[in-house]
């Protein structure tokens, strides 16, 4: 009986043991690894800071190009707008007699003045 007891407890020993040796091995890595994130710490807070601030730019770049997007879709708009207008007066012009042939072209000369400003 006395000789079970004693070969439970030398088994728990030994456990104990190697519990407290894998908790001491664990411990040492745990510390390198701490040491590893102190260095590594202030770079990745500098790699934050550029990663926000590069963001931030893209985010005004891109708020930019939106804006520069929809001024030249307004201002293809207002130009299409304006040469189906000239072509419309072309058109009737072109459609009446030919007493309004220095009309005709008088309009053409504009309507080529104007393409070549407004294109």
């Amino acid at each position: 009986m006395y000789l079970f007891i004693a070969i439970i407890f030398i088994a728990e020993l030994i456990i104990a043991v190697t519990v407290i040796n894998f908790l001491v091995k664990i411990d040492k890595k745990v510390n390198d690894l701490n040491c590893c994130v102190e260095t590594f710490n202030p770079l990745a807070q500098v790699c934050l800071q550029y990663a926000r601030c590069l963001a931030t730019t893209f985010r005004q770049n891109f708020d930019k190009f939106i804006s520069f997007i929809k001024h030249k879709r307004k201002q293809i708009f207002n130009k299409i707008l304006i040469l189906i207008a000239i072509y419309a007066v072309l058109f009737l012009f072109r459609a009446k007699s030919k007493k309004y042939s220095n009309a005709y072209h008088l309009a053409g000369v504009i309507q080529d003045i104007a393409g070549n400003f407004l294109i």
